[in-house]
């Protein structure tokens, strides 16, 4: 029953999921420069920017850093 409601919200656009995290791409360019350069460690760079590792490795992957 759970999925078929899940599958009828999803039809009517109100089943969406979570919206991705907001973040300001000039400073998350910035602490990954950063972070590759070695001036800070990885831990350091998430704590910065308020995201988790995956989050940050998903990030850094997607922008191509």
């Amino acid at each position: 029953r759970q999925r078929e409601g899940i599958a009828i919200a999803k039809e009517q656009g109100k089943y969406k999921g979570r919206k991705p995290l907001e973040i300001d791409t000039a400073k998350f360019t910035a602490v990954c420069t950063r972070w590759r350069a070695g001036e800070i460690t990885a831990t350091a760079a998430m704590k910065e920017l308020g995201m988790k590792s995956n989050t940050f490795y998903r990030r850094v992957k997607a922008m191509g850093l």
